[in-house]
């Protein structure tokens, strides 16, 4: 199940808390930011022990670029 899933069930996932906490911003905001497709929080079910990171309007920029 995903975490846009989940949240349309009433249920608020560790991983969407956690963004919260590590961007300072209030849970609400960041339900609010996914449901509206602004924020992700992408996440692979076949690797364990990684931390959430969200990306989206908001929080802080995350930039991956392969040059060369």
């Amino acid at each position: 199940m995903t975490i846009l899933e989940r949240l349309r069930k009433g249920e608020i996932p560790d991983e969407v808390r956690e963004v919260a906490s590590l961007e300072g911003i209030d849970v609400e905001t960041v339900v609010d930011r996914i449901e509206t497709g602004r924020i992700v929080i992408p996440r692979n079910r076949r690797r364990s022990g990684l931390r959430p990171l969200g990306i989206g309007e908001g929080l802080r920029t995350k930039i991956n670029a392969n040059i060369g």
